[in-house]
């Protein structure tokens, strides 16, 4: 029994320390395949390149291959440490991470107060954990979530960036990479934001209040709340005198000084026009597959349809505050977008993408926006293929209010008028955006030749705005100003549109092409009459009697349309004004409206409607333009369309290039289509000869 008792013992050790020798082999092999993945991520990344990418810059340039500005994956200016005063440095580096120059990329001494205070407080606060280096990682290579995962490659890179970097450069990385809080990135432009002069010149207490920024950039920067500041940097004076940064007498002399502040901050020093830079970004993203981060910091050459004489015209005119009602509240009451398009390019020229403080990559109304487009859809559903079914521009049409269809849609005019004979002729009906006439010649063509039509344009219509309404521009998700003016251009440029883009080209350091939108897709709308058949009726509209006369140009010919939308069925108050004209030179499709629903109206706003602003911007945009004529004169005047476009050669041309361009948009989208069809049919085919066979 004894015997057995002490062989029952021995198994039971023997099987106790296995499993323990198993634990821990299993333990070691984990930390050796975890650490072997860190090792290989931390050699993978481009640690070598990060400093060349905090400085490289991709450059932009205008539609003439002019340079007009640069991106940056470091989002303030660069500067060498020795454009960087020594009271700056000092002061960082003593509070931030005062062993910088023993550790080699993490401080142990740090890591372990931070675990004490974790174990003791339940939290890691009070600093020590990470050094300059480990938090220049943070930033450059990985995500600020906080797992053991991310801490554990930070701490593997923090130890390769050491091997790659003197302590200087490093440092000077690290000033030139953080964030200062009021949108301001860097030493240099943190400096010029709060003081006025450049790094360079920082001096002991504007360092210390710098510093005590890095802690919390929105809650410590003297802008937005100064008492706050003042607080901060008294405790970074006081860890300054502790460490021997400075002297006792220099801390309590610092600690009864103010912060004296001035802006001398450009923040569009790289580049003027950050709402078009921004959203070349969104199309590189979008369609060359370029990241944002990559294409920041690659240094490549994008080439774009910018023409920056054509984008100040526009910004000018937004910044002309009489134009727009205000409350005092800095929020704008109105909001506001527009976009050129060059029709012989379908280039975006020029854009502004809304009113108010400037956001990085925010919400761009002129291309993300999407708006019921009032009457400016007219044009495109309603007389487009009415001049196509053989409708003259002087053809007489109902001027009634009269039910029409299934629903009996009666709408009447925007001023309640109608011609007492009970007829218009067409052009005076587009002229004065008549409804009656719109949604009549709408069910006399059909909806569904309206609703194709406006697909050649670009403009997609959902099946649940298939009704006359449409005639009206009622639909439930609208279009974007761009999608406007690139409808328009097919007008400018004798029926062909070209689908719209921002960038032509971009190439990367080596001069390769890596992306190319030269040659954008042509879309043969209607034929060259027809579209000086339009513009005839459309000069009318800023002409005498439109419905913009007074918004075009102070001199030349505008030809376009006007458009409104009421807030809501029932709700007659306005909430959206468009405004679209062009010449043989340019397209612009302006808007104006609220952001939210409600009970206002847009009228009551902005009583000068969107008038003054257009007459601003087409005004300046002539004078830039080469200012072609046209080739027509305004229907009401008389005349006719030139003999040379109007001949059989010309118009069997333009129905021969209309054909085709209807086709390849046909065998495009039944492409998918023909070969399934194909496939099921070759299928057949051979389980027939199968059987035969059998």
């Amino acid at each position: 029994m004894r015997q057995h008792n002490r062989t029952h013992r021995l198994k039971y050790m023997w099987t106790y320390y296995r499993g323990w020798k198993w634990l821990i082999f299993i333990g070691l092999l984990v930390s050796l395949i975890t650490s072997s993945y860190l090792v290989f991520i931390a050699k993978t990344t481009s640690v070598s390149t990060l400093q060349d990418a905090l400085r490289s810059q991709t450059t932009l340039y205008a539609y003439d291959d002019t340079e007009v500005g640069s991106y940056s994956s470091q989002k303030g200016s660069y500067v060498e440490l020795s454009e960087i005063s020594p009271q700056m440095r000092q002061s960082v580096v003593s509070v931030e991470d005062k062993r910088f120059y023993e550790h080699n990329g993490f401080d142990t001494l740090g890591m372990g107060r931070a675990f004490v205070r974790l174990l003791i407080n339940r939290n890691a606060s009070g600093g020590g954990g990470s050094t300059i280096t480990q938090q220049i990682v943070k930033n450059a290579f990985l995500s600020l979530d906080q797992t053991l995962q991310r801490k554990l490659k930070e701490f593997f890179l923090a130890l390769e960036v050491e091997k790659h970097y003197s302590k200087d450069q490093i440092l000077e990385m690290y000033l030139n990479h953080a964030y200062f809080g009021n949108g301001v990135w860097g030493v240099e432009d943190a400096s010029m934001k709060y003081f006025g002069h450049s790094a360079a010149t920082l001096d002991w207490n504007e360092s210390a209040v710098l510093t005590g920024i890095l802690k919390g950039p929105s809650i410590y920067n003297p802008i937005d709340d100064y008492d706050a500041a003042i607080e901060r940097r008294n405790v970074v004076l006081s860890v300054l005198a502790k460490n021997e940064t400075i002297t006792p007498e220099d801390e309590a002399y610092l600690d009864q000084s103010g912060i004296y502040l001035a802006d001398a901050y450009n923040s569009y020093q790289h580049h003027q026009f950050p709402q078009y830079f921004d959203a070349v970004i969104d199309e590189a993203i979008e369609r060359a597959d370029i990241p944002e981060q990559e294409l920041l910091r690659n240094g490549y050459r994008i080439y774009t349809y910018l023409n920056p004489a054509y984008q100040q015209v526009v910004d000018q005119a937004y910044a002309n505050t009489w134009v727009f009602p205000d409350d005092g509240s800095g929020e704008p009451l109105v909001q506001s977008a527009s976009v050129v398009i060059d029709p012989k390019t379908g280039g975006v020229a020029a854009l502004y993408g809304g009113r108010g403080d400037y956001v990085f990559r925010g919400f761009n109304r002129a291309i993300d926006m999407r708006r019921s487009p009032g009457s400016t859809i007219k044009p495109l559903a309603v007389y487009v293929p009415a001049i196509e079914a053989g409708y003259q521009v002087d053809t007489l049409v109902p001027d009634v209010v009269k039910g029409y269809g299934p629903d009996h849609y009666a709408p009447e005019n925007y001023n309640h008028y109608t011609e007492p004979s009970g007829e218009t002729p067409l052009y005076y009906a587009l002229a004065q955006s008549k409804n009656t006439s719109a949604v009549y010649l709408m069910d006399k063509l059909g909806i569904g030749t309206s609703v194709n039509k406006l697909k050649q344009f670009g403009i997609t219509i959902d099946p649940k705005d298939e009704a006359l309404t449409l005639a009206l521009g009622a639909m439930q998700k609208g279009i974007s100003p761009l999608e406007l003016a690139n409808a328009y251009s097919a007008f400018a440029n004798r029926g062909i549109r070209l689908e719209s883009a921002l960038i032509r080209r971009i190439e990367d350091t080596s001069g390769k092409v890596i992306y190319s939108n030269e040659r954008p897709t042509k879309h043969m709308v209607m034929t060259s009459k027809v579209a000086l058949e339009m513009t005839r009726m459309m000069l009318d509209t800023y002409g005498g009697y439109g419905t913009g006369y007074g918004a075009g140009p102070d001199y030349g010919q505008l030809a376009g349309k006007t458009g409104s939308t009421e807030v809501s069925e029932g709700n007659m108050a306005t909430r959206d004004r468009w405004m679209v004209g062009y010449t043989p030179d340019f397209v612009i499709a302006t808007w104006v409206g609220l952001d939210e629903e409600g009970g206002v109206s847009l009228d009551e706003l902005m009583p000068s409607g969107l008038g003054s602003l257009f007459n601003v911007q087409t005004t300046g945009l002539m004078s830039y333009s080469n200012q072609t004529p046209f080739q027509v004169t305004a229907a009401s005047q008389g005349g006719e369309i030139p003999e040379e476009v109007d001949s059989s050669e010309g118009h069997w041309e333009d129905q021969a290039d209309q054909f085709l361009s209807q086709m390849g948009e046909w065998f495009s989208e039944n492409i998918t289509k023909l070969m399934e069809q194909l496939q099921y049919a070759s299928e057949n085919i051979s389980e027939t000869i199968k059987s035969l066979l059998n």
